[in-house]
């Protein structure tokens, strides 16, 4: 079964779900556009890897905390982690090619 929704993360909730998995977590704010236009390739990667693969969305602008902790100065900003460790870091809008290499890598 393919799931296709995005898990909101937050200041209370980040550690017990990063620590399992391969998650995208996408930092992002209402106003950006670039980051609402990356929602469709994160849909579209859920199609793709389905349970293999979960996307959390952290709001900049309610959860400074977790910004700076990540080290986050612009948006859109994505990491990629498994099991709680960061893997790769994105900075600006990314290609369906460069971020599905990257995921195949940890799923292989």
């Amino acid at each position: 079964m393919k799931k296709e929704k995005f898990t909101t993360i937050n200041l209370v909730n980040w550690e017990e779900h990063l620590r399992k998995g391969i998650w995208l977590v996408d930092f992002w704010a209402e106003w950006c556009s670039a980051c609402v236009a990356q929602d469709r390739l994160y849909h579209e990667l859920q199609s793709r890897y389905g349970e293999r693969l979960n996307v959390g969305k952290i709001n900049v602008n309610d959860n400074r905390v977790l910004s700076d902790q990540f080290g986050v100065r612009n948006i859109p900003f994505l990491l990629l982690m498994k099991d709680g460790s960061i893997i790769s870091r994105f900075d600006g809008t990314i290609n369906t090619m460069q971020l599905s290499n990257q995921i195949e890598k940890l799923l292989s």
